[in-house]
């Protein structure tokens, strides 16, 4: 038997599944104060580090399959 592994998508996953660490104090951040939706297929989340009090934002891009 042979064990297929896609790494992209495995690591697509983790990086999904991963708790959001502030890039100031490297505290986790549980949850978005906001998320938006941005034309043309990207989700960005702002975030204020419990921690430090720091903002920041991530995005993600929606892609086609």
């Amino acid at each position: 038997m042979q064990i297929h592994i896609d790494t992209a998508r495995l690591s697509r996953l983790r990086a999904f599944a991963a708790p959001t660490r502030c890039p100031h104090c490297g505290d986790p951040m549980l949850a978005p104060f906001m998320s938006e939706f941005v034309e043309g297929g990207e989700i960005r989340h702002h975030w204020e580090c419990d921690a430090c009090g720091e903002p920041s934002s991530t995005s993600i891009p929606l892609t086609t399959h």
